[in-house]
């Protein structure tokens, strides 16, 4: 099948668009799970704090997993740092008037190996702190974190759908669902 200029275009864009929503999404989870923000505040970590209070830890293991913090915190703002640079150049590249498909693309790879790096991140600081917690923790932070995406995938339903019923109504008649 031979696409048109402007049906590539719209191709691109579309992906470069999924891959951001998934790194958006990505970035959510960690952020309740064990990052900074999230429902639970602004910045100040609300999911992680919401989270490890409720799990009751001991002395003993609040005192570990305030140990290897600093570290997984300068790592996670430096690759943070890097990733927004990047995400804020493929924004001004979809935003000008001429698409520049081969600077999107080039920005894409290079952003690939820094969300890599942020996922091997992640995986490690979660794989330490469940060495931390009790079996009957770890259970509890996958029963919450099972939760949470069910809660997601039923959000994402309700916007989707209602996104389909806004395109569906005639112009004018109303400015959001």
């Amino acid at each position: 099948m031979i696409q048109s200029v402007d049906e590539r275009k719209v191709t691109i864009v579309a992906i470069v668009a999924g891959v951001l929503v998934l790194a958006a999404a990505f970035g959510v989870q960690w952020a309740h799970a064990f990052g900074r923000g999230g429902h639970g505040g602004h910045g100040g970590g609300g999911g992680r704090l919401e989270m490890l209070m409720q799990l009751d830890l001991t002395d003993a293991q609040k005192a570990r997993i305030r140990e290897m913090l600093p570290a997984y915190r300068a790592e996670k703002e430096g690759l943070r740092d890097a990733l927004h640079a990047k995400r804020q150049h493929m924004q001004t590249l979809m935003e000008a008037d001429r698409l520049d498909e081969e600077a999107l693309r080039e920005t894409f790879r290079e952003m690939a190996p820094l969300m890599e790096e942020m996922a091997v991140l992640r995986g490690r600081f979660r794989h330490d702190i469940k060495a931390v917690l009790t079996p009957e923790q770890v259970a509890a932070v996958q029963d919450r974190r099972l939760n949470r995406e069910k809660r997601r995938g039923e959000h994402h339903r309700m916007r989707e759908s209602m996104l389909d019923t806004w395109l569906q109504m005639p112009a004018g008649s109303a400015s959001a669902p």
